[in-house]
This record gives C-alpha cells, structure tokens and sequence, in this order.
C-alpha cells in the first residue's frame, strides 16, 4: 500500500477538486514547455475557477426551478418573424438586474413566451444573479394560503429575494378575488428595490388585467410599476407548435392589439399603455 500523497491530501483539504485533478498533466506539460512557475500556478488557478463557475451556474439553475431549459443560443429567431434579438439588447446583461428592467411578453399560445423568458432569466444566471420561475397561478395561491396560516411575511420574502423572477401566465387560469391584493406586493417591494427585474408572460393585453385580477385599480398599479423601467413586447406569428417544416410562418396580431400597433415588419414594442416606441421585435421557437 502506497504511502498517501501529501500535495493531494492539503489539496483536498483545501477544497480544490479541479487542481487536485489537472496538478499533475500540467506539470508534465510545464516541464516540456518550460513554464514560468506563475504560469504553471495560473493555469491551475484558472481550471479552479471554471469547475466553480460550472457549478454554480448548475446550482443557481437547479433553485430557479425551471419546467424546462431554454438558452438564447437554442432560441430559434428564424421561425416568427415578430422578434429581432437586437430588441432583447436592455435584458442581456448585467443592466437587467442593475437596472431593474421588467418585461410583459404578451402574445398567443405557442410563441415561445416561456421559452424567453428562461432564456433571459437563464442569461441573468449567467452574469452571476440569481433567479426564480413560478406561474402566475402557483404564485397567487401561495401567497393567498400564506396569508390565511399567518405565514405571509416569510412566503413574501421567497419572492423578493431572487434577483430575477418569472411570473409565467399572467391571466392564462382564473383566480380568486385576492389575486391582485397578494400580486401587488411582490411587484411594488421589487419596483422600489430598484434591482429586481420581473419578466411576465401573459396571452391578455396587460391593459386588461383588471378583468383577471379583480382589481382594475391594482392592476393599473401593478402595470405602472412593470411599466415605469420595464416594457411590453407584443409577439405575433404562428404556434411553434403548429410548425411544419417547409411552412412560412403567418403574421398574427396579438389579442386586442390595434392597428396602428403593427409595422410592415412586425409589431412594435410599448414602454407603456397606448405609447408605441419604433424598435420591432419578434419571436421565436418554444412553448
């Protein structure tokens, strides 16, 4: 039996799992190409720092509690013809988070909403914030049970702390008559936060959400609040999943929206309710 190996026993101590595994390849490779001892310590240091990277990316991923996993890169922005991704340019970096720039993306089923809103939300986790995914439904009935056991403070607080959090399906299900009254705080203590981004999803004009919330004084609140550092961006085209391959994909105005909203190219983006900014946008594959 081998005597144990000290350099391996203090590296493990350590909790340097990728130098104990690349220490001695890169050695052999130092040796032979004649390198620098910083050098050699460099190139330990940084195999350290990507296998934490690696992990942390997997472990903020695994707690955002995503259904599924989509990337910008996977993000198919050929198929609608509504959704440039020059127009995502404010939800791509670290200006997201510091900024606390919300987004609604209002359209049909089978858009992809979902789908980029993971993306965006995955891309934050990629800058080193963290995230969270919940539908609108879940997050209502939640908080609505929290309040009835006395627990609404600390369920409150699990929706606050997420740098980015996705509300999924705003409108899509019916809910009770304190949708809002529970809705409502999550987005004002994020809103004066300042650097907590919300991207919602939703197949109902944002403008309606009175009639799904039971609160048409509320909901203008919510939306004002979304509104004020954040937009709309309204989505056309056909379901993804209706594609057939060889089919081009057909214009479709989202419900509600006016025809003054549509360019010859797509449908413009509102920063606010009835104000139509020039930037068109588009959408791509995803559920």
């Amino acid at each position: 039996m081998s005597a144990p190996d000290p350099l391996d026993a203090a590296l493990r101590r350590l909790h340097l799992p990728a130098v104990r595994q690349h220490y001695p390849e890169l050695a052999t490779q130092a040796v032979a190409e004649s390198w620098s001892y910083p050098e050699y310590l460099e190139r330990l240091a940084q195999a350290e720092l990507v296998r934490r990277q690696e992990r942390r990316l997997a472990q903020a991923t695994r707690r955002a509690g995503f259904p599924f996993l989509k990337t910008l890169e996977e993000f198919d922005f050929t198929f609608q013809a509504s959704l440039q991704r020059k127009a995502l340019g404010p939800y791509l970096g670290p200006e997201l988070v510091s900024g606390g720039r919300s987004l609604i993306l209002w359209g049909p089923p089978g858009l992809g909403k979902t789908a980029l809103a993971i993306a965006l939300a995955y891309k934050a986790i990629q800058e080193g914030a963290s995230a969270r995914f919940v539908t609108c439904t879940e997050l209502i009935g939640e908080l609505v049970q929290a309040r009835a056991k006395g627990e609404w403070e600390a369920a409150l607080a699990r929706y606050l702390e997420p740098a980015v959090l996705v509300i999924d399906e705003v409108g899509s299900l019916s809910y009770g008559p304190y949708a809002a009254n529970v809705l409502f705080p999550v987005v004002d203590k994020r809103y004066l936060r300042g650097d907590r981004p919300m991207l919602l999803t939703t197949n109902k004009d944002p403008r309606e959400w009175g009639a799904v919330l039971h609160d048409p004084d509320l909901s203008a609140a919510i939306l004002d609040r979304l509104l004020h550092r954040g937009e709309i961006l309204p989505l056309s085209g056909r379901s993804y999943r209706q594609h057939r391959p060889g089919q081009a994909p057909a214009a479709v105005r989202p419900p509600g929206a006016r025809a003054g909203n549509v360019t010859k190219t797509g449908v413009t983006a509102m920063t606010a309710p009835g104000n139509v900014t020039e930037e068109t946008v588009t959408i791509g594959e995803g559920c």
